[in-house]
């Protein structure tokens, strides 16, 4: 399981590896190229004053490299599990000596690690570009002390961290179930019942499942309200895990029935 893992971040880190870096650098880069006009503003001058084209590129490039990371990580999701498992080298990927449980889960993690490391790598190149416009105009950074002494006033009490970690689980649970759900789209047309346009019939399959969740959720709504109603606020948050949890055991069964059971490889 563990090798498994180790050979799905390794394989999938020339799709995301060029895109993080060149995100950073263009992070770092852009207060610099845009620096006279962050000088201007800092003081507060009615002057007016033009963007430099080199500004405007670096501004463009962030949010374009903002967009490709979203998406990138989107589609890679979806094109490493359809050409890994379907594709030519689907026959080395089954022939595996591995469990479907372990091929299933290995990827679902990998895929999770990659989504969490997408938002770490966005947080630190803004937060980047804060520090070196900041470096900038002059601006004065806290020292380590004064950060360590407003961590020291922070009170965090128990509930507090159920919170926390109740809020942790909904997320990572809400990323297996976008996960799973992707996964089985792509694999219910791998089957001898659909030899041809699988690709189109995932599309498909995509979009008239999300409406049919999405009808089947809103006729459930006003009653899960009801339900909710005598819960606090934890209370809600682990009744939300639960159904998310049985959602992506919904779909992680109809993978498992698919790859072990109807599965046709091209």
């Amino acid at each position: 399981m563990l090798k498994l893992l180790k050979y799905e971040l390794i394989h999938e880190w020339r799709s995301y590896g060029i895109i993080y870096l060149i995100f950073i650098a263009a992070c770092v880069l852009s207060p610099i190229l845009f620096k006279d006009q962050l000088l201007v503003s800092q003081a507060s001058m009615g002057v007016e004053s033009n963007m430099s084209v080199f500004g405007i590129i670096a501004i463009l490039a962030v949010t374009i490299m903002t967009m490709a990371i979203v998406i990138s990580t989107a589609i890679n999701i979806a094109l490493n599990y359809r050409n890994s498992m379907f594709k030519r080298p689907g026959y080395l990927t089954l022939t595996l000596p591995v469990t479907t449980h372990q091929l299933i889960l290995s990827k679902v993690l990998a895929d999770i690690l990659w989504i969490i490391i997408a938002g770490f790598v966005l947080m630190l190149g803004y937060t980047l570009m804060v520090l070196v416009a900041g470096i900038l105009v002059g601006m004065d950074l806290p020292s380590w002390s004064e950060w360590m002494r407003l961590f020291a006033t922070i009170h965090i009490d128990l509930s507090d961290l159920v919170t926390l970690f109740l809020s942790l689980a909904l997320v990572l649970s809400g990323m297996a179930e976008m996960i799973l759900y992707v996964y089985m789209v792509i694999t219910l047309p791998q089957t001898r019942f659909t030899p041809r346009h699988k690709t189109a019939i995932s599309v498909t399959l995509f979009f008239v499942i999300s409406i049919a969740m999405g009808l089947i959720r809103d006729s459930f709504s006003s009653p899960m309200r009801q339900l909710m109603r005598g819960f606090s606020g934890n209370g809600v948050i682990a009744l939300e895990i639960v159904f998310t949890l049985l959602t992506c055991a919904l779909f992680y069964g109809v993978i498992y029935f698919v790859l072990e059971k109807k599965l046709e490889v091209e």
